[in-house]
């Protein structure tokens, strides 16, 4: 096969379209983020409107793959890489016709319609998805900026192994009891999804992870104190599930410590509105908010900055630009319950909006949006989580099974399937990964080797 002939059959599988056929197309559907929500709304478009020639589809995302976020819990655990948590995103386009453009935005114009973005190029839209997602929110509190320690990134979940190493190894040679007690305690702010699977990580990753090199800590156990603002763990959850979730929490050694805010950080210390905690280290995972470029919009926002929508997930304001997953504050049409910031309410938002996209193209009648949830799935240490499916909740070893089967079959790339399963069944049989692993990039100093 010659190489002109390789390139042609290569590119049957998808055309690249030019901006300049983008700017002619009768309908310009611009999606900002390609993360559940964007991807799902693409997919769902393309599988209406793909064939007609007067539409185009284009997707913008920073980088060029989609991060699965639930699997970053096994990263930071050593039981699998960080590739095996990201697809490219150009995966997503076999057998479809949207289009994707590599590029960080800038600045949204909703009455021009036009995006601007940080290269210096934009593009017009005649149908707007905002599917930018949202960061950690970070109160002005003192020290947490500094001190702090985040989770959103397969970079962050690397990380948390090296904080971790970095502290049973200075435990290891501290001789001032108090001092070492310090090193083995580890605070995490928040008690959402987020917070409450990064509290049992840890747990995990010290105990079944790095028990092995380091067997003192069977007579200086580590510490794992969760702090939560709310009455109870994962409020947005039905009253049983945030009941069975601390208990399994708290079977598992870690403590929660209910209606308490962090207040102050300093190097040795974390201070909370129940008093202080000896610790050194402090990881945060109590909120989130909109990105900066979300928050500029001229248009009402919610208090964590996310934009507030009505029942068709739509700005107000502008009924030809949507917002889906984390930057949207959205209500159920039937029930009026707020809809969680979760993977899963992303992606029913995204294929409700790309629906919804495609029947006003076609003229057709639009629904309000409902969001019928399939359960709730947290992973909270070794062999053990919390399982809502319907109307039954598991506990212990059936919802870890049903937490890494859902997940292994989920996301959509078999290679990483493959990846993954071959990952986790090797961390059972051979162990963790329990090596450190600098990303920050290098730099070259005199003396250095």
């Amino acid at each position: 096969m010659t190489v002109g002939a390789r390139i042609d059959l290569l590119s049957k599988g998808h055309r690249s379209q030019t901006e300049e056929e983008y700017r002619k197309a009768s309908y310009k559907i611009l999606i900002l983020g390609a993360g559940f929500g964007g991807i799902q709304a693409a997919i769902e478009i393309d599988k209406h409107l793909g064939k007609r020639q007067d539409v185009s589809i284009l997707v913008v995302n920073r980088d060029n793959t989609q991060l699965f976020q639930p699997l970053l819990w096994t990263v930071a655990s050593g039981k699998s890489c960080p590739d095996d948590a990201t697809v490219p995103i150009r995966k997503f386009q076999k057998g479809r016709s949207f289009h994707v453009m590599h590029s960080v935005v800038k600045h949204i114009d909703l009455q021009n319609q036009v995006v601007y973005f940080d290269n210096g190029e934009d593009r017009p839209f005649d149908f707007l998805v905002i599917a930018l997602g949202s960061v950690t929110a970070i109160p002005d509190l003192p020290g947490l900026r500094e001190r702090a320690l985040l989770f959103r990134s397969p970079a962050d979940a690397i990380e948390l192994r090296n904080k971790v190493i970095d502290a049973l190894e200075t435990a290891h040679k501290e001789q001032d009891p108090e001092a070492r007690k310090s090193w083995l305690t580890f605070v995490v702010g928040g008690g959402g999804d987020t917070g409450i699977e990064l509290a049992a990580t840890l747990k995990e990753y010290i105990y079944a992870g790095l028990f092995a090199e380091y067997p003192w800590l069977e007579n200086e156990p580590a510490r794992i104190v969760l702090v939560s603002r709310s009455s109870r763990l994962v409020p947005q959850s039905r009253p049983h599930i945030s009941k069975t979730v601390q208990e399994v929490l708290e079977h598992e050694g870690i403590e929660v410590m209910n209606n308490t805010s962090v207040e102050a950080v300093t190097e040795d210390e974390v201070k909370t509105s129940a008093g202080t905690i000896k610790a050194r280290t402090l990881f945060w995972a109590a909120g989130i908010t909109a990105p900066k470029v979300v928050k500029d919009l001229p248009v009402e926002h919610a208090r964590n900055g996310s934009l507030i929508v009505d029942k068709f997930l739509r700005i107000p304001q502008y009924p030809n630009v949507f917002v889906v997953g984390d930057s949207a504050w959205a209500f159920d049409a039937r029930t009026n319950d707020p809809i969680p910031p979760t993977a899963q309410a992303a992606e029913h938002m995204g294929r409700y909006v790309g629906r919804t996209i495609s029947s006003l193209i076609q003229n057709r009648s639009i629904k309000p949006f409902v969001f019928k949830p399939l359960g709730h799935l947290a992973l909270l240490g070794q062999r053990t989580g919390v399982a809502e499916v319907g109307p039954l909740t598991f506990t212990g070893i059936p919802a870890w099974f049903i937490w890494h089967s859902y997940y292994l079959m989920h996301i959509p790339s078999w290679r990483n399937r493959i990846y993954l399963f071959t990952h986790w069944l090797l961390s059972l049989i051979l162990g963790r990964e329990t090596g450190q692993l600098r990303l920050s990039p290098g730099v070259l100093k005199e003396g250095t080797q």
